[in-house]
């Protein structure tokens, strides 16, 4: 009997562990509220029947600040969308000095910006990544 009750005891400590590295909890939004995710996080859009996923950083060859270059560059993340149970991916683009860029998504507008700003001499590595949408209609 005791042998049982540690048995279940580590599996349910096992099961609360792995249900912790699924990328992060979902976070759920509002049209035309502000939310952040992070690599690998998605967002539901409430009453819209749409998750957004933040999959990746493409590339990222923003002009480092307080750097001068000849090209401001761009940051190019790619956000799966599922709407109304149809699969999509977007490729949003971020010009460099940039506050915030926009892309449209059926009849959504995302506005969106890529954190952290590339420092000179400095990598950032594609966990630190944070991306800040707002959706409108």
């Amino acid at each position: 009997m005791i042998k049982v009750k540690w048995l279940l005891i580590a599996s349910l400590i096992l099961i609360i562990f792995l249900s912790g590295c699924s990328g992060g909890a979902a976070v759920s939004a509002n049209l035309g509220e502000v939310f952040t995710i992070g690599v690998g996080q998605s967002a539901l859009i409430k009453g819209e029947d749409m998750t957004v996923k933040f999959e990746e950083v493409i590339g990222d060859s923003r002009c480092p600040e307080n750097v001068t270059c000849v090209w401001e560059g761009e940051a190019s993340i790619r956000v799966a969308i599922t709407h109304k149970g149809i699969n999509n991916t977007l490729v949003l683009n971020q010009p460099g000095h940039t506050e915030q860029a926009e892309e449209t998504f059926i009849d959504y507008i995302f506005t969106y910006s890529l954190n952290p700003y590339p420092r000179e001499g400095e990598q950032i590595s594609p966990d630190e990544y944070r991306l800040t949408l707002t959706i409108t209609k």
